[in-house]
């Protein structure tokens, strides 16, 4: 839990005994400069830390000055002179300063005294001399010179004083103006306890930190009231001042600019603050500009402006064209997301208009607390500690959840609770449910009124109070209708931070900030009748009372919900009693007059879900645009019910059997959903209706046909009959459907017929026909003979060429019917061929050269797959990482962002390119003796499971090809004895021999190996094995998709592989690996031989690795990553990632570049995959010697569990530490939303580092720092590879890292679901257990 307790650095401040510690060389300027800036500093009242004069007689001088530096001083100031670096005492002293200020706020000023900044970082001149003379005397510590080195150039960054020309004694004074400036701020006030806001400091003290001296910038702190941005700021503004000359925090620049002569105060405590009280009188807002310029031109300065909902609030006090000085900040804190405009910033920072602003410009938006971290708060406030009593939990956590994760809520409400007994908390909660906190409210409404006209206001009050998770497309053409602008409305209420789109188009709002737009209709009148909007209980109130005015817009009453929510109050426990003084008892049975809604003559937006009326229509609204009846009680609209001003009708769950009986005229109606109306014969006449752009006929299943007038609506874009399963046709006059992009068909069982005239529609993108009848009507049989004579195949000729995405589920459809020509769809992106009864595919399928995702599951005739565009060999086939490695695995193949899935194809023998299986009596005796070293096989049948289709079959034994190796899994128990190296455990290691003949080289490597199984785990991770040539540091792993299974536990099996050493760089003398790689595996006996290229010929076309194709995958694997980067989440599988590469140029190094949250069901051996060495929580390794190439990365896999399933978020931190150098680097990410203990967190991070950081063999420690559990964690470095693309090159190898452990959580998750969806599943799992008795039944 992220906990910061703001008082403890001025806690560690006001115990220390100095105020300055004063690092020098004696010899240089003891009895000359630094005496007479000491004495200054005692005179000017300066406690001040000197050697000789503080340190007592008999006491070690060496302790009493670390002390002095670690525990007693506030500031050290370093006197930089000629032979600085000649003393290995002045060296030490400034890493221990360097120590204390990374672990503190202490302070560090820089003085050069006759010698030059350069000089010191860059080591030259007399340094240079210091350094030589100490690699001399050091030798068998040059470790301890390499940290000497680092912190000279680290702490010269910081810029300092440079003497330089001026007179000693008044750059004296100006040392001590400065000191004394520093010693004396006193930092702004915070709340002692804070919550979950270190993730969001460290980024923008990140971003303070990035430009260093050079780089100015500006970033808005942003999010709704109360949420805490001010803290956040004066927490930043608290711990960054020390990095600048000058600095300023105006509080609420909003309200100060609105009164009499508030910009002219802004603008002299600005001055004030930066020229340290030397503010000459200002006499204009004009002149305080001008004044302003002048004082930040020249210096270095961080600025914050607090509450600022306006550029003008900006401009009228700093004004426009500014020179800030190099490396200055400006921060905003603001309700506005969007407050800053590019243009703006050009004219801010007087760019060309060409110029990129994206570099100077941020946004931190501050997000809701996570649920533990808000009840932390609330108690500290309720309680004054972190822990609760049981009896009050109950009602804590009730507050908690209505506060939504916001602190001013939870500070409000703890603070009015404190020391209360249990009967007001109860008493508090009923009426928080009724009538909202007035100071929360108040600080929330801010946003409100800050909205720039009535009708954003309006356009607000709606949405809270109507449109909450609904679509922001569907709500933009309901209230498009009511004369609203609705996109760029929208748009402004999310630069307010008042509304939020979600991954899924939806609309969605702090339930603080909802509550606040409701309260505001609340507080339109006391009597509900004459309210403008009207929703739940209220609404129900009054159609019940018949007090309705024409006040009111808008009302909504789901009656089925307000039942279910008087169920849930009646019932014990605690909750909040709405409203519980009801006049009336609900029930399903209540029928309302229609004459209610007489006086209701300017209702635009009706909700009446399950509601009965009983009366006429004649008075009914006439100018509603938005109707949503649910379970509309009639079986006809009344003839009198005028709804021609309609935009949307939503009558899903209706009894309509007739929409209408003549033809209606709906001019404007552009949505109309019927869903689930399961007594619908037939559909509308659609005459009137010309602006229809969405039909929704979804289960209407007594439906029997489409009214032929559907051909005139030229606008429809969609339409859905998905599970009207008594529909048998479509009219023809569908072809003239110009507009419709998505037809769904899904589950209309008896529909056996498609209209050839479907070609014509040009705009269809989606086309679902899955449970349909259409491969076995007579017309389609007769048709698919006429199309076949003429070689064109059958419908699929006939299918518009714009289709994108095209399902055959469940048709029947068989091998005979596949069309010969699949060029007339040159745009399908995605087939779905799934449970059909198909043998094989048409090469021509190979057409389809924009496809990306292919469906084959459970397809259980299909034996071949051709070749085709969707298998990209290279993605799985290469990964670089150090030593050099080549991963072979067809899984990815299958899997990657082209995706292809065969799980269930339990014939599947082949997929061309991928893997093939062939029987061995395909081969003759010679053949099996060349490939596996072994004379005869038996011929009994063998248990072999596929992972790729995660079926398991009993069949003869079979040769397995893929990635260029071929493998077969036979009954056996030993190793035959002529394999050369033999061992009883997973590794063996050999040199080797001298080739006898010039010219000879090993051409393959043959593997014997003896298996039983440890666990049922051998069906969720692949076995693999290593082959390492350690003398090059090349390495190759294969990534098996198929194993034996023995037929018990104690059974044994022989694995047999034929492995080809391409890209291997094999020669005599060279040292060699071999390990099998599965901890479900128990290795009893593992053997290997290797032969010359004259003993053996490798005749099969796999993809293998091949020298020269480096370039060509790293482009692939860039792609790869610009898609992962941009992925949030995929089904069951959540990806939290942060890029940062685009700023690589301006941050200081070392810099984490990508960061991925993997969070998936639990998948323990995961790490195996990933290839890395591993421990937990910490892990060390040493950089191994290579000359030739330097550590550009560093990457970590971390594999984090929740402690239990009220877990909601992780803040975990890495620390690595180079123990060399004694140099460390944190990074830290908050991850929420962690469903529950049975998933975990898989933390990918990839690190880059420059320079000499990181060198052979440099010692390096990983270590995981978290509150929740640490399952496992691992570490890899990777090397610069010299190349004229270099950076393209060492992002490829990141991206693969990144890549292959998406790909390798996604194949999971895709056959996890597979396997919950197929009665397949639990015939797998009593297979298992038939065979694994004593093994605990679960499989992940």
């Amino acid at each position: 839990m992220a906990v910061s307790m703001s008082h403890e650095a001025s806690t560690s401040n006001s115990r220390c005994t100095y105020h300055v510690f004063l690092s020098f060389r004696c010899t240089d300027t003891r009895k000359n400069f630094t005496d007479h800036l000491y004495i200054a500093l005692v005179q000017a009242g300066i406690h001040t830390f000197r050697d000789d004069e503080e340190i007592e007689r008999g006491k070690n001088i060496n302790d009493e000055i670390e002390k002095a530096i670690l525990y007693e001083s506030k500031i050290s100031v370093i006197v930089f002179s000629k032979n600085y670096a000649a003393s290995t005492w002045c060296l030490n002293e400034l890493v221990k300063i360097l120590e204390r200020k990374k672990s503190s706020q202490h302070i560090v000023l820089l003085i050069f005294y006759d010698v030059d900044p350069t000089q010191v970082k860059k080591q030259t001149g007399s340094y240079a001399e210091a350094f030589a003379k100490h690699e001399e005397c050091f030798k068998s510590e040059m470790h301890m010179v390499q940290r000497w080195r680092i912190a000279l150039k680290e702490v010269a960054s910081f810029g300092g004083m440079v003497l330089q020309d001026r007179h000693e004694s008044q750059f004296i004074q100006d040392i001590v103006k400065q000191i004394q400036n520093k010693l004396y701020h006193t930092a702004l006030y915070v709340p002692s306890y804070l919550v979950g806001i270190d993730s969001l400091v460290t980024r923008i003290n990140r971003w303070i930190e990035e430009g260093g001296s050079h780089n100015t910038g500006i970033a808005t702190i942003c999010g709704i009231g109360g949420i805490g941005k001010t803290t956040i700021a004066k927490v930043v503004f608290n711990q960054n001042i020390q990095r600048f000359e000058g600095y300023s925090f105006l509080s609420d620049v909003r309200e100060t600019t609105q009164e009499r002569n508030g910009l002219v105060h802004l603008q002299r405590q600005l001055i004030s603050d930066i020229l340290k009280g030397k503010a000459n009188k200002i006499h204009s807002a004009d002149d305080g500009i001008l004044k302003i310029n002048e004082a930040v031109c020249c210096r270095r300065v961080l600025i914050v402006l607090d509450d600022v909902d306006d550029l003008e609030n900006i401009t009228k006090i700093i004004g426009m064209r500014i020179s800030f000085f190099p490396g200055s900040k400006i921060i905003l804190t603001s309700r506005r997301r969007d407050l800053l405009s590019g243009p703006f910033i050009t004219q801010m920072f007087d760019l060309k208009e060409s110029s990129s602003y994206g570099d100077l410009s941020k946004v931190f938006e501050v997000k809701e607390l996570a649920f533990n971290e808000s009840l932390q708060l609330f108690n500290w406030y309720a309680f004054g500690h972190n822990s609760i009593t049981e009896s009050f939990m109950e009602y804590a956590s009730n507050i908690v959840n209505y506060c939504t994760g916001l602190p001013l809520a939870l500070q409000v409400l703890g603070s009015s609770l404190s020391g209360k007994s249990m009967s007001v908390w109860k008493s508090a909660l009923e009426k928080l449910e009724a009538i909202p906190d007035s100071k929360i409210q108040k600080i929330l409404r801010v946003s409100y009124d800050s909205l720039q006209d009535d009708h954003d206001k309006n356009l607000f009050l709606d949405i809270a109070c109507l449109f909450i998770g609904k679509d922001r497309d569907y709500t933009a053409t309901i209230l498009d209708g009511c004369d609203f602008y609705t996109t760029v409305g929208i748009e402004n209420l999310i630069g307010r931070s008042l509304l939020i789109i979600n991954e899924k188009n939806k609309l969605m709002m702090h339930q603080m900030v909802r509550d606040m737009g409701k309260e505001i209709i609340r507080q339109e009148s006391p009597d509900p009748g004459k309210r403008s909007t009207l929703w739940d209980k209220d609404a129900f109130d009054v159609i019940r009372e018949k007090i309705g005015s024409k006040t009111i817009k808008s009302l909504t009453v789901d009656l089925q919900g307000l039942l279910e929510n008087k169920s849930k109050r009646t019932t014990p426990g605690l909750h909040f009693a709405k409203h519980s003084k009801n006049r009336f008892v609900m029930s399903n049975e209540v029928d309302i007059e229609t004459e209610v809604f007489a006086k209701m003559q300017r209702l635009k937006l009706l909700q009446l879900d399950y509601v009965k009326l009983k009366g006429d229509f004649k008075d009914f609204p006439k100018g509603l645009i938005w109707l949503r009846w649910h379970g509309f009680p009639l079986q006809s609209l009344p003839t009198d019910f005028d709804i021609k001003r309609l935009v949307v009708l939503d009558m899903r769950n209706s009894n309509l059997k007739h929409f209408w009986k003549d033809t209606e005229c709906l001019p404007n109606l552009k949505i109309l959903n019927l869903n689930h109306s399961h007594g619908l014969l037939k559909t509308p006449n659609f005459l009137g209706l010309p602006s229809l752009e969405k039909l929704m006929l979804k289960d209407c299943i007594k439906l029997t046909e489409v009214d032929e007038s559907i051909g005139e609506l030229k606008v429809l874009t969609f339409f859905s009959l998905k599970g009207c399963k008594n529909l048998m046709k479509l009219p023809r006059t569908i072809g003239l459907l110009l507009s419709l992009e998505v037809l769904s068909l899904s589950g209309c069982s008896r529909l056996d017929d498609i209209p050839r005239e479907l070609q014509n529609m040009k705009s269809l993108r989606v086309l679902n026909l899955n449970e349909t009848a259409i491969c076995q009507s007579k017309s389609w049989i007769s048709w698919l003979s006429l199309k076949r004579s003429k070689e064109l195949g059958f419908f699929w000729a006939s299918l518009p060429c714009s289709l994108a995405k095209l399902s055959l589920e469940s048709c029947k459809l068989s091998s005979d019917v596949m069309p010969n020509d699949f060029s007339s769809l040159p745009s399908l992106k995605f087939l779905n061929l799934s449970k059909n009864p198909i043998h094989s595919l048409p090469k021509s399928i190979s057409s389809l050269t924009k496809l990306h995702e292919l469906r084959l599951t459970s397809c259980s005739e299909l034996e071949l797959i051709p070749k085709i565009p969707i298998f990209n060999p290279f993605t799985g086939v290469y990964v670089s990482s150090s030593p050099l490695t080549h991963v072979l695995s067809s899984w990815q193949c299958l899997m990657s962002w082209k995706r292809c899935y065969i799980f269930g194809c339990e014939k599947l023998a082949e997929v061309e390119g991928v893997f093939k299986l062939e029987p061995f009596e395909n081969f003759e005796v010679e053949q099996i003796k060349n490939l596996f070293n072994i004379v005869s096989i038996d011929s009994n049948k063998v248990q072999l499971f596929n992972y790729l289709t995660d079926i398991k079959v009993v069949t003869t034994p079979q040769v397995v090809h893929e990635c260029g190796i071929t493998s077969t899994f036979i009954l056996g128990s030993e190793v035959p004895i002529w394999f050369e190296h033999r061992t009883k455990g997973p590794r063996i290691a050999f040199s080797l021999p001298t080739p006898s003949h010039p010219g000879e080289k090993i051409s393959c490597f043959k593997l014997g190996i003896v298996f039983s199984l440890d666990s049922d785990q051998i069906f969720e991770f692949q076995p693999s094995l290593f082959i390492f040539n350690e003398t090059k540091e090349i390495k190759q792993r294969y990534f098996s998709n198929f194993v034996g299974i023995p037929e018990t536990k104690n059974n044994t099996m022989s694995w047999l592989i034929h492995w080809p050493t391409m890209g291997l760089h094999l020669e005599g003398g060279d040292f060699v690996s071999c390990t099998v790689s599965n901890f479900n595996f128990n290795v009893r006996e593992f053997g290997v031989t290797c032969k010359s290229e004259n003993n053996i010929r490798y005749e099969h076309d796999f993809p293998h690795y091949i020298p020269g194709n480096e370039l060509v995958i790293r482009d692939i694997e860039l792609e790869l990553t610009d898609h992962l980067l941009s992925l949030n989440s995929y089904e069951n599988v959540k990806v939290q990632i942060c890029n940062y590469s685009d700023e690589s140029e301006m941050v200081a190094s070392p810099q984490v570049l990508h960061d991925c949250g993997i969070i998936t069901a639990s998948n323990h051996g995961a790490k195996d995959i990933l290839n890395y060495q591993g421990g937990r929580p910490k892990i060390s390794i040493t950089v191994p010697p290579n000359s030739s190439q330097k550590i550009s990365w560093l990457k970590s896999i971390i594999i984090l569990a929740a402690n239990n399933d009220e877990t909601f978020e992780f803040l975990p931190r890495i620390e690595i530490v180079n123990e060399t150098k004694g140099t460390k680097w944190t990074y830290s990410k908050h991850f929420i939303g962690i469903p529950e203990t049975s998933n975990d967190l898989y933390w990918l991070t990839s690190w880059r580092f420059r320079g000499d950081e990181l060198e052979a063999g440099d010692h390096i420690s990983l270590t995981v720092l978290s509150d929740s559990r640490v399952l496992d964690s691992g570490i890899d470095h990777v090397y610069d590879y010299e190349s004229d693309d270099k950076c393209k090159q060492l992002m490829s190898k990141c991206s693969s890292f990144f890549s292959r452990a998406f790909f390798y959580f996604f194949f999971k998750s895709q056959r996890n679901l597979y396997r919950k969806q197929s009665k397949c599943s639990s015939f797998f799992s009593r297979v298992f257990f038939l065979f694994f008795p004593q093994i605990p039944k679960k499989l992940v």
